[in-house]
Protein backbone atom coordinates (compact mmCIF):
# COMPACT_ATOMS: atom_id res chain seq x y z
CA UNK A 1 0.00 0.00 0.00
CA UNK A 2 1.53 3.23 -1.11
CA UNK A 3 1.91 5.45 2.08
CA UNK A 4 0.10 9.15 2.21
CA UNK A 5 1.72 12.42 2.81
CA UNK A 6 1.55 12.43 6.80
CA UNK A 7 2.52 8.35 6.75
CA UNK A 8 5.60 9.34 4.96
CA UNK A 9 6.38 12.11 7.16
CA UNK A 10 5.81 9.65 10.40
CA UNK A 11 8.09 6.84 8.81
CA UNK A 12 10.87 9.46 7.69
CA UNK A 13 10.59 10.84 11.57
CA UNK A 14 11.13 6.90 13.15
CA UNK A 15 13.64 6.04 9.88
CA UNK A 16 16.07 8.89 11.46
CA UNK A 17 15.86 8.72 15.05
CA UNK A 18 16.67 4.78 14.20
CA UNK A 19 19.63 5.35 12.34
CA UNK A 20 20.64 8.24 14.25
CA UNK A 21 20.35 6.59 18.30
CA UNK A 22 19.39 2.96 18.41
CA UNK A 23 21.91 1.68 15.63
CA UNK A 24 24.22 3.12 18.54
CA UNK A 25 22.39 1.82 21.28
CA UNK A 26 22.81 -1.65 19.35
CA UNK A 27 26.77 -1.50 18.35
CA UNK A 28 26.62 -0.46 14.52
CA UNK A 29 28.02 3.16 15.30
CA UNK A 30 28.50 4.84 11.83
CA UNK A 31 27.98 8.65 10.86
CA UNK A 32 25.35 8.09 7.57
CA UNK A 33 24.72 10.66 4.42
CA UNK A 34 21.13 9.90 3.80
CA UNK A 35 18.64 7.13 3.92
CA UNK A 36 18.45 4.38 1.34
CA UNK A 37 16.33 4.35 -1.83
CA UNK A 38 12.89 3.57 -2.00
CA UNK A 39 13.07 0.26 -0.20
CA UNK A 40 12.53 2.20 3.02
CA UNK A 41 9.20 3.86 2.02
CA UNK A 42 7.25 0.43 1.50
CA UNK A 43 8.09 -1.71 4.98
CA UNK A 44 6.28 -4.67 4.22
CA UNK A 45 8.72 -7.45 2.69
CA UNK A 46 7.81 -8.85 -0.77
CA UNK A 47 10.04 -9.48 -4.30
CA UNK A 48 13.29 -8.17 -3.47
CA UNK A 49 12.66 -5.44 -0.27
CA UNK A 50 14.77 -4.74 2.01
CA UNK A 51 13.74 -3.58 5.50
CA UNK A 52 16.18 -0.82 6.26
CA UNK A 53 19.11 0.74 4.15
CA UNK A 54 21.62 3.59 5.38
CA UNK A 55 24.11 5.35 3.32
CA UNK A 56 27.47 5.80 5.39
CA UNK A 57 29.99 8.27 4.80
CA UNK A 58 32.72 5.98 4.23
CA UNK A 59 30.53 5.55 1.12
CA UNK A 60 28.84 2.08 1.77
CA UNK A 61 24.96 0.78 2.78
CA UNK A 62 24.41 -0.63 6.10
CA UNK A 63 21.49 -2.93 5.44
CA UNK A 64 18.94 -3.45 8.66
CA UNK A 65 16.88 -6.66 8.57
CA UNK A 66 14.72 -7.70 11.45
CA UNK A 67 13.57 -11.13 12.14
CA UNK A 68 11.15 -13.31 13.84
CA UNK A 69 12.14 -16.63 12.45
CA UNK A 70 15.29 -18.39 12.30
CA UNK A 71 15.28 -20.32 8.59
CA UNK A 72 19.17 -20.79 8.41
CA UNK A 73 20.30 -20.96 4.88
CA UNK A 74 16.98 -20.04 3.79
CA UNK A 75 17.07 -16.68 5.57
CA UNK A 76 21.21 -16.39 4.40
CA UNK A 77 20.50 -16.99 0.75
CA UNK A 78 17.31 -14.14 0.68
CA UNK A 79 19.64 -11.75 2.41
CA UNK A 80 22.33 -12.53 -0.10
CA UNK A 81 20.04 -11.94 -3.20
CA UNK A 82 18.84 -8.56 -1.60
CA UNK A 83 22.81 -7.54 -0.99
CA UNK A 84 23.94 -8.56 -4.49
CA UNK A 85 21.07 -7.01 -6.25
CA UNK A 86 21.80 -3.71 -4.08
CA UNK A 87 25.29 -3.35 -5.01
CA UNK A 88 24.93 -4.05 -8.24
CA UNK A 89 22.30 -1.00 -8.62
CA UNK A 90 24.21 1.32 -6.29
CA UNK A 91 27.76 0.10 -7.15
CA UNK A 92 28.36 0.10 -3.14
CA UNK A 93 29.25 -2.46 -1.05
CA UNK A 94 26.78 -3.37 1.16
CA UNK A 95 26.60 -4.51 5.06
CA UNK A 96 24.33 -6.49 6.69
CA UNK A 97 22.83 -6.64 10.53
CA UNK A 98 19.95 -8.67 10.99
CA UNK A 99 18.20 -8.01 14.05
CA UNK A 100 16.53 -10.99 16.07
CA UNK A 101 13.76 -11.09 18.26
CA UNK A 102 13.78 -12.20 21.98
CA UNK A 103 13.58 -16.16 21.52
CA UNK A 104 16.68 -16.84 18.66
CA UNK A 105 19.94 -16.99 20.39
CA UNK A 106 21.92 -18.47 18.05
CA UNK A 107 21.80 -18.55 13.97
CA UNK A 108 23.86 -19.45 11.05
CA UNK A 109 25.36 -16.40 9.78
CA UNK A 110 27.91 -17.83 6.80
CA UNK A 111 26.27 -18.92 3.68
CA UNK A 112 29.35 -21.12 2.05
CA UNK A 113 29.07 -19.55 -2.22
CA UNK A 114 31.53 -21.58 -3.67
CA UNK A 115 34.39 -19.32 -4.26
CA UNK A 116 33.52 -17.06 -1.46
CA UNK A 117 31.69 -16.69 1.75
CA UNK A 118 28.91 -14.28 2.54
CA UNK A 119 28.31 -13.16 6.38
CA UNK A 120 26.07 -11.37 8.28
CA UNK A 121 25.88 -9.86 11.64
CA UNK A 122 23.86 -10.82 13.94
CA UNK A 123 22.29 -9.00 17.14
CA UNK A 124 19.99 -10.38 20.04
CA UNK A 125 17.77 -9.45 21.45
CA UNK A 126 17.67 -12.15 23.81
CA UNK A 127 18.35 -10.93 27.06
CA UNK A 128 16.01 -8.28 27.09
CA UNK A 129 12.86 -8.01 28.34
CA UNK A 130 9.80 -6.49 27.24
CA UNK A 131 7.89 -7.37 30.44
CA UNK A 132 10.52 -5.83 32.97
CA UNK A 133 11.20 -2.62 30.98
CA UNK A 134 7.35 -1.68 30.78
CA UNK A 135 7.16 -2.42 34.83
CA UNK A 136 10.40 -0.16 35.47
CA UNK A 137 8.89 2.62 33.23
CA UNK A 138 5.59 2.46 34.77
CA UNK A 139 7.22 3.04 38.08
CA UNK A 140 9.07 5.66 36.71
CA UNK A 141 5.79 7.49 35.86
CA UNK A 142 4.06 6.59 39.13
CA UNK A 143 6.82 8.46 40.58
CA UNK A 144 6.71 11.45 38.29
CA UNK A 145 10.06 11.00 36.75
CA UNK A 146 11.27 11.28 33.30
CA UNK A 147 12.31 9.16 30.81
CA UNK A 148 15.78 9.25 29.56
CA UNK A 149 17.27 8.71 26.30
CA UNK A 150 18.34 5.02 27.23
CA UNK A 151 14.53 4.28 28.32
CA UNK A 152 12.86 5.22 24.67
CA UNK A 153 15.50 3.39 22.94
CA UNK A 154 14.32 0.54 25.05
CA UNK A 155 10.88 1.25 24.56
CA UNK A 156 11.28 1.81 20.66
CA UNK A 157 12.90 -2.17 20.63
CA UNK A 158 10.40 -3.54 23.36
CA UNK A 159 7.94 -4.90 20.67
CA UNK A 160 11.02 -7.04 19.67
CA UNK A 161 11.91 -8.50 22.91
CA UNK A 162 10.94 -11.64 24.51
CA UNK A 163 7.86 -11.47 27.34
CA UNK A 164 4.19 -12.35 28.01
CA UNK A 165 2.46 -9.74 25.69
CA UNK A 166 1.71 -10.56 22.12
CA UNK A 167 3.42 -8.22 19.36
CA UNK A 168 0.63 -6.36 19.21
CA UNK A 169 0.01 -5.25 23.17
CA UNK A 170 3.42 -4.61 23.16
CA UNK A 171 3.35 -2.14 20.60
CA UNK A 172 0.41 -0.94 22.16
CA UNK A 173 1.98 -0.72 25.75
CA UNK A 174 4.88 0.93 24.63
CA UNK A 175 3.02 3.60 22.61
CA UNK A 176 0.80 4.66 25.71
CA UNK A 177 3.99 5.33 28.09
CA UNK A 178 5.19 8.07 25.72
CA UNK A 179 2.11 9.75 25.56
CA UNK A 180 1.94 11.37 28.29
CA UNK A 181 5.35 13.29 26.96
CA UNK A 182 5.22 15.58 24.18
CA UNK A 183 9.29 15.75 23.66
CA UNK A 184 11.10 15.64 20.71
CA UNK A 185 11.87 12.40 22.05
CA UNK A 186 8.79 10.83 23.06
CA UNK A 187 7.36 11.82 19.44
CA UNK A 188 10.36 9.98 18.00
CA UNK A 189 9.99 7.26 19.56
CA UNK A 190 6.28 6.77 18.97
CA UNK A 191 7.63 7.31 15.01
CA UNK A 192 9.62 4.44 14.58
CA UNK A 193 7.10 2.22 16.91
CA UNK A 194 4.87 2.95 14.01
CA UNK A 195 7.49 2.16 11.56
CA UNK A 196 7.98 -1.34 13.28
CA UNK A 197 4.39 -1.78 13.83
CA UNK A 198 3.54 -1.40 10.28
CA UNK A 199 6.15 -4.21 9.39
CA UNK A 200 5.05 -6.79 11.77
CA UNK A 201 1.49 -6.40 12.39
CA UNK A 202 -1.30 -6.96 9.64
CA UNK A 203 -3.85 -4.30 8.91
CA UNK A 204 -6.36 -4.68 11.25
CA UNK A 205 -3.94 -4.85 14.26
CA UNK A 206 -1.81 -1.80 12.67
CA UNK A 207 -5.17 0.38 12.45
CA UNK A 208 -5.64 -0.90 16.65
CA UNK A 209 -1.80 0.99 16.77
CA UNK A 210 -3.33 3.66 14.82
CA UNK A 211 -6.49 4.48 17.36
CA UNK A 212 -4.11 4.13 20.57
CA UNK A 213 -1.90 6.96 19.15
CA UNK A 214 -4.87 9.06 18.42
CA UNK A 215 -4.66 11.58 20.83
CA UNK A 216 -1.66 12.07 20.05
CA UNK A 217 0.16 14.82 17.55
CA UNK A 218 1.68 12.15 14.91
CA UNK A 219 -1.75 10.15 15.47
CA UNK A 220 -3.60 12.90 14.28
CA UNK A 221 -1.47 13.35 11.20
CA UNK A 222 -2.46 9.77 10.73
CA UNK A 223 -6.22 10.00 11.43
CA UNK A 224 -6.34 12.78 9.17
CA UNK A 225 -4.58 10.86 6.70
CA UNK A 226 -7.51 8.49 7.17
CA UNK A 227 -10.16 10.30 6.81
CA UNK A 228 -8.68 12.00 3.76
CA UNK A 229 -8.64 8.07 1.73
CA UNK A 230 -12.05 7.58 3.18
CA UNK A 231 -13.36 10.58 1.57
CA UNK A 232 -11.66 9.76 -1.48
CA UNK A 233 -12.95 6.65 -2.02
CA UNK A 234 -16.75 7.97 -1.51
CA UNK A 235 -16.06 10.88 -4.22
CA UNK A 236 -15.01 7.72 -6.37
CA UNK A 237 -18.04 5.03 -5.85
CA UNK A 238 -20.70 7.90 -6.04
CA UNK A 239 -18.57 9.27 -9.67
CA UNK A 240 -18.70 5.58 -10.65
CA UNK A 241 -22.66 4.81 -9.57
CA UNK A 242 -24.02 8.56 -10.68
CA UNK A 243 -21.82 9.32 -13.35
CA UNK A 244 -21.63 12.50 -12.28
CA UNK A 245 -18.70 15.17 -12.63
CA UNK A 246 -15.71 15.42 -9.64
CA UNK A 247 -17.43 19.06 -8.72
CA UNK A 248 -21.11 17.44 -8.39
CA UNK A 249 -19.86 14.63 -6.55
CA UNK A 250 -18.06 17.16 -3.83
CA UNK A 251 -20.86 19.36 -3.83
CA UNK A 252 -23.49 16.52 -3.06
CA UNK A 253 -20.68 14.86 -0.20
CA UNK A 254 -20.59 18.32 0.94
CA UNK A 255 -16.66 18.31 0.76
CA UNK A 256 -14.36 21.48 2.63
CA UNK A 257 -12.69 23.97 -0.48
CA UNK A 258 -9.88 23.69 1.14
CA UNK A 259 -9.90 19.83 0.29
CA UNK A 260 -11.53 19.38 -3.34
CA UNK A 261 -8.03 21.27 -5.34
CA UNK A 262 -5.75 18.14 -3.94
CA UNK A 263 -9.10 15.96 -4.47
CA UNK A 264 -9.04 16.94 -7.96
CA UNK A 265 -5.55 16.06 -8.59
CA UNK A 266 -5.73 12.35 -7.09
CA UNK A 267 -8.53 11.55 -8.96
CA UNK A 268 -7.46 13.08 -12.05
CA UNK A 269 -3.94 11.50 -11.62
CA UNK A 270 -5.08 8.09 -10.75
CA UNK A 271 -7.84 7.46 -13.85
Amino acid sequence: MTNTKHEDAVMKMGFNYFRDTILKALGINFQYEEIGPTELIELTIHSLYMDFTFLTKDGFYVHIEFQTTDKKEVDLRRFHAYDAVYSNQTGKKVITYVIYSGGITNVKSELDCGLYTYRIQPIYLKDKNADDIFQKLIQKQSNNEKFTENDYVALSLSPLMSGNMSRKEMFKTAINLTKPSNELIAEKTRAILYALADKFLDKSDLDEIREVMRMTRLGQMLMDDGMEIKELENIKKLMKNTNWTIEQTMDMLEIPEEKRDKYRKTIVQNN
